[in-house]
């Protein structure tokens, strides 16, 4: 059987090929854009960086069943993160929405790690937490958060949408490969919660960033006007017929009254 040191070092290298990927895609990108590409490669490097946490065996707790490390836990509470600060940009929704999703996520993140600490029946009514959490995520994500149809565009919405669900099925997916391991249930061993976690992140990661980044119509209406605090370049001034670089002003007529 493979060593899950092993597993953990090989997804951290391919979580690292998927920063560089992201990042190039992301320079691709309009400048005023970038800022949500960036947001998908802080999201992948902060996996990356906790599966090599992982990998070296860093920050362990003991849980019912092993040593466990508590870095998967901090990567994805910031990777969440940056996929609640996109959800809530696209959708144009009150600040407070996205902090109540990312509230919800970190609930159900730190409920599953305590049961795995706590177990037996302790652990079993700290299941009940992790399953408001979703309840409460899913309320979010398809109530006051979703986007309405007169502050977003059919790009941003169809984007949204696309997000919410990849959102729910692999956030649900992780809680219950976490409910279901042998430090809970003990329903699988270690190998095999290993293996569904790494290829949920693995999948999540991708998806999200496909999903983010292909989608340049959405994220320019999402993103803010280029130019609306910035001083003009000397590409922005056209010069006049006399080439003295002045642009032509029209000046209105009260004012050549006035004089």
């Amino acid at each position: 059987m493979i060593e899950h040191t092993t597993t953990f070092t090989l997804t951290s290298a391919i979580l690292a090929a998927m920063t560089v990927g992201f990042l190039v895609w992301t320079r691709r990108l309009a400048v005023n854009s970038r800022r949500y590409g960036y947001a998908v490669v802080g999201a992948c490097a902060a996996m990356c960086v906790a599966y090599l946490l992982m990998a070296a065996e860093l920050l362990t707790v003991t849980t019912t069943g092993r040593e466990e490390s508590i870095a998967r836990f901090l990567g994805y509470s910031i990777a969440w993160g940056t996929v609640c600060y996109i959800l809530g940009a696209v959708s144009g929704a009150d600040r407070r929405y996205t902090l109540a999703a990312f509230g919800a996520i970190l609930t159900s993140l730190w409920a599953t790690m305590a049961s795995w600490i706590l177990g037996g029946r302790a652990g079993t009514l700290v299941s009940l937490v992790i399953a408001a959490g979703v309840i409460a995520l899913a309320g979010v994500l398809y109530g006051p958060l979703a986007p309405g149809e007169k502050r977003t565009g059919s790009e941003r919405t169809l984007l949204y949408t696309r997000l919410k669900k990849l959102t729910v099925l692999v956030f649900v997916g992780l809680l219950v490969t976490g409910i279901l391991s042998e430090q809970n249930l003990a329903f699988t061993d270690a190998f095999v919660g290993q293996t569904l976690a790494t290829y949920l992140d693995i999948v999540w990661l991708a998806g999200f960033g496909g999903l983010v980044l292909e989608s340049t119509a959405a994220l320019s209406d999402t993103a803010p006007a280029a130019g609306m605090n910035s001083p003009p370049t000397a590409g922005d001034i056209v010069p006049d017929s006399d080439g003295d670089g002045n642009a032509n002003v029209d000046v209105p007529e009260t004012v050549h009254a006035a004089e």
